[in-house]
């Protein structure tokens, strides 16, 4: 088995230096996150080869005068680590703070890089737009780019991804070594496809699915080394919470592929919920769906969560919970103690982002409103009366529209 591990290796590393060539000092991607306040911070990702790069990332407030760049930037210096198993490449991460809200800003990576631009999120709600989805490269790159496509001509302020990202772990072998190659792929398509109109890169906020770990469940965070290496996570590693300023709150969870659900977690999330309860909007996102549409309801992870978190979003009034995982898309009825309840809680999702073939929901689940056989990303658009969820395929077509009131 471990001739096959090294051989596998060495193929890998012949494949993507051949794959990812270019100039020594090029970015091979270029990603964004948060992990502290979206108003006042970035968090600047990108992948190099494994060389002397220059590691200094230049930014400044975008001016539409300032045509010469005759305005300085500011300079800060990146940390960076190397990509897990060996593989020649390094990730770099620089955190950029006391940003001004709702500001335009422009970056480059060494004093004669490219130019970026990306845009803090506004403190007080007045229209917030993101899209939400998951199970994205599980075909071909082709699905993934043209669904990225049409996702970022929705010009969303970032993007909520749910699990099975690149596809690049073994999820019934613990031991297999995990395909960096995809997060390649994934992290190429998206710095090229995940950009607004208005030339704005699109942040990433992710959650951990079984793809992302090898053994799939049950598992540490040693077994999703690459998915920890990627991302800077806020909080704890796992399970953490990003604040947009007193009005939103995403609770980004971890369905027992890195941490069980129950015990911990199901504590951590309880004290979170009722630490923001005054926040009008609360959206959860997770991989297994608590509610499935196509796998068995009685299955052993849908079952924890409904035992163990399903009550803490229906106390503290939870507005949706993201699922994904089934490769469809679905929505609730509003829910509360299992049962269609008008100030309940919308599990909407089923992850079909990058998936070729959409499975077909199951016919008459009593809990689903709204099922479709299709490819899909969910637009969510807040203002300060209400929110509404489009469920859009790569075409552009809405498929599904449900308005809450706030």
């Amino acid at each position: 088995m471990f001739k096959k591990i090294a051989f596998f290796n060495l193929f890998f590393l012949i494949l993507t230096l051949n794959c990812f060539s270019g100039e020594a000092d090029d970015p091979l991607s270029v990603y964004l996150t948060w992990t502290m306040s979206p108003e006042t911070t970035m968090s600047i990702q990108w992948i190099s080869k494994n060389s002397e790069m220059d590691n200094s990332v230049y930014y400044k407030p975008f001016n539409i005068c300032d045509e010469k760049e005759q305005t300085p930037f500011f300079h800060k210096l990146a940390t960076y680590e190397k990509m897990p198993d060996g593989h020649p490449f390094l990730i770099h991460q620089v955190e950029l703070t006391d940003l001004l809200p709702g500001v335009i800003y422009v970056f480059k990576i060494s004093e004669n890089g490219q130019l970026y631009k990306f845009k803090t999120i506004p403190k007080e709600l007045t229209e917030l737009k993101f899209v939400e989805g998951g199970d994205i490269y599980r075909n071909g790159i082709d699905i993934v780019e043209e669904t990225n496509r049409q996702a970022a001509a929705q010009n969303p302020m970032f993007a909520v991804i749910g699990g099975d990202i690149a596809y690049s772990a073994d999820p019934s072998n613990a031991f297999f070594p995990e395909d960096a190659y995809r997060w390649l792929r994934f992290f190429k398509a998206w710095t090229n496809t995940m950009v607004t109109k208005e030339g704005f890169l699109i942040p990433i906020i992710p959650v951990i699915g079984n793809h992302e770990t090898r053994g799939g469940y049950g598992q540490t965070p040693a077994e999703a080394a690459f998915f920890y290496a990627f991302f800077p996570m806020p909080g704890k590693k796992g399970y953490n919470v990003l604040d947009f300023g007193n009005y939103m709150s995403l609770i980004l969870l971890d369905s027992g592929h890195t941490h069980p659900i129950s015990g911990q977690q199901t504590e951590w999330l309880e004290k979170t919920l009722k630490a923001r309860s005054a926040v009008p909007y609360k959206f959860a996102v997770y991989h297994v769906p608590a509610y499935p549409s196509i796998r068995n309801f009685s299955n052993a992870v849908s079952l924890a969560l409904r035992k163990n978190w399903v009550p803490h979003f229906d106390t503290y009034s939870l507005k949706v919970a993201f699922e994904h995982h089934d490769h469809t898309y679905k929505r609730t009825y509003p829910l509360k103690n299992g049962r269609k309840h008008e100030k309940g809680v919308i599990y909407i999702g089923d992850g079909a982002w990058g998936i070729a073939k959409p499975r077909p929901p199951a016919r008459l689940i009593p809990y689903v409103e709204k099922s479709a056989q299709s490819r899909n990303f969910i637009l969510v658009t807040l203002n300060e009366l209400c929110v509404t969820y489009e469920a859009i395929n790569p075409n552009g077509e809405i498929i599904d529209r449900v308005i809450q009131k706030k």
